[in-house]
């Protein structure tokens, strides 16, 4: 028996997360609303699960002396307290995917 078409969205809903929907048709400009009682039967809506904020990431600034000076380097993990001056947080655009 083939699964229902929302079956992924419906036993998370189930398991409590939140469901989003919009209209299905492509020439309507919609965007993903909160939906706390979906219909899924209803073939002019699309259901998605909300989607999580992903874990921050960051790059370490570190002040470092080298033979030619004092030079400020980024580093992806923060490898030393003495050096380490402060992280500055990275924000990815995802419509770049």
């Amino acid at each position: 028996m083939k699964p229902h078409k929302w079956a992924k969205e419906i036993k998370a809903w189930a398991d409590g997360a939140e469901i989003e929907c919009k209209f299905a048709d492509p020439e309507e400009e919609d965007e993903w609303k909160l939906n706390d009682d979906p219909i899924w039967l209803d073939e002019s809506f699309e259901f998605r699960i909300k989607p999580q904020p992903k874990k921050p990431q960051y790059l370490y600034v570190h002040r470092v002396t080298t033979n030619e000076g004092l030079k400020i380097q980024f580093w992806n993990k923060k490898t030393d307290a003495s050096t380490y001056i402060g992280k500055i947080r990275l924000e990815v655009d995802d419509e770049a995917y």
